[in-house]
C-alpha cells in the first residue's frame, strides 16, 4: 500500500565494503533505540516495538518496521519503512472522536488531520534521516590519515 510503505533510494560514493557500511548503519539504528535488528548479506531489516522507551517525538516512533538494502555493487542504498501502526492508532482515535461527536464527518476530519499531518512530518523527518545516512556512509575516516 503506497501511503503506508515508503521507500527512499540514495546513491552512495563510499569506498567501504558492505560489512563496514552495515556496521555503521547498525550502530546508528542501535543509537536510535531500534530493538530488533536482523542483518543479512546486503540487507538490514528492523522492527520497532511499540513500547520501547523512545517517546512519541522520537525519530523512529511512528515506524513499525523497515529495511536498508544495498545493491550488488554497493553504489545505491534503499531505505524502506512502514507506518501501518500509526495508521491504526490514528484510525482508532478518529473513530473515538467520531463516536463522541456522533458525526462520521468529524471522524473523517480528525483522521485526515491526525494521520495526514503525522504522515507528512514522518516523510520529512525520514527523508532527512536517509540524507544523514548517505552523508555518514560517504564520509571517509580520515583520523589516521593526518600526518
Amino acid at each position: 500500500m503506497f501511503p503506508l510503505n515508503i521507500k527512499y533510494k540514495r546513491v552512495l560514493n563510499s569506498k567501504s565494503d558492505s560489512r563496514e557500511i552495515f556496521d555503521k548503519i547498525e550502530k546508528e539504528l542501535t543509537r536510535l533505540k531500534i530493538d530488533k535488528i536482523h542483518r543479512s548479506d546486503l540487507k538490514i531489516e528492523f522492527k520497532n516495538s511499540f513500547f520501547n522507551g523512545q517517546g512519541r517525538w522520537h525519530l523512529m516512533a511512528p515506524i513499525d518496521k523497515g529495511y536498508l538494502k544495498l545493491d550488488g555493487n554497493l553504489k545505491k542504498i534503499e531505505y524502506s519503512f512502514s507506518v501501518v501502526r500509526m495508521f491504526y492508532i490514528t484510525s482508532v482515535m478518529a473513530l473515538f472522536f467520531g463516536l463522541i461527536s456522533q458525526s462520521y464527518w468529524i471522524g473523517i476530519i480528525f483522521f485526515s488531520w491526525l494521520f495526514g499531518m503525522n504522515w507528512i512530518i514522518t516523510l520529512i523527518r525520514q527523508n532527512q534521516f536517509a540524507n544523514k545516512l548517505k552523508r555518514m556512509l560517504n564520509n571517509k575516516n580520515t583520523t589516521h590519515n593526518n600526518v
